[in-house]
C-alpha cells in the first residue's frame, strides 16, 4: 500500500526513513526540533516607547521600512492596521505577477506554433519565473512646487 505524505511533513518524514531503528537520542531531536521551527518573523513592525507603530518589514523589498518616509495601505486583518508590503511594493509585485502570467501562456502559444522548441520550455519557464521574483528597489519621488513670492 503506497502512502502519500503531506508536503509540510516530508522533510520530517525523510529523517524517520533515514534513521529508522535507531533510537531517539539528543542530535536526533536537535534536527527534529530545527525542521520544527517556525520559520516567520516573529514581528513584522517596530513601535515607539509610546506604542506608536514606527517601521514595518516590507515583504516585497524585505527590509525594514519607516512609515514616515514610505507610503503603507491600510489593512484591517493586520495587527498593525497596515498592509504588509509598502504601496510600491504591492504595485511592483502585481505587475510581475500579470507579466509572469502573460509571458507563460505566449511562451505556451509560441510552443504550440513552432516557433520555441519543447526542449527549451522548462529553461523558458525558469526564466519567467526568475525575472518575475526580482526586487526592485524602492523608488523615492520628489515633487517640485514652486515658491510663491508673498
Amino acid at each position: 500500500m503506497s502512502t502519500t505524505i503531506k508536503t509540510q511533513y516530508q522533510d520530517v518524514h525523510n529523517l524517520l526513513q533515514d534513521n529508522a531503528g535507531k533510537k531517539l537520542t539528543t542530535k536526533l531531536m536537535d534536527q527534529f526540533v530545527e525542521l520544527m521551527q517556525s520559520k516567520v518573523m516573529a514581528k513584522t513592525f517596530k513601535k515607539d516607547d509610546e506604542g506608536i507603530v514606527t517601521h514595518v518589514y516590507c515583504y516585497y523589498h524585505k527590509e525594514w521600512e519607516n512609515i514616515s518616509e514610505i507610503d503603507y495601505g491600510k489593512k484591517a486583518s493586520t495587527s498593525t492596521g497596515l498592509n504588509t508590503m509598502c504601496k510600491q511594493g504591492v504595485s511592483n509585485w502585481t505587475k510581475q505577477q500579470r507579466v509572469m502570467k502573460l509571458a507563460k501562456a505566449k511562451l505556451l502559444d509560441d510552443v504550440a506554433s513552432g516557433e520555441v522548441e519543447a526542449s527549451e520550455l522548462a529553461n523558458s519557464i525558469a526564466l519567467i519565473d526568475e525575472q518575475a521574483k526580482q526586487i526592485k528597489p524602492y523608488e523615492v519621488t520628489v515633487v517640485e512646487t514652486e515658491e510663491v513670492e508673498a
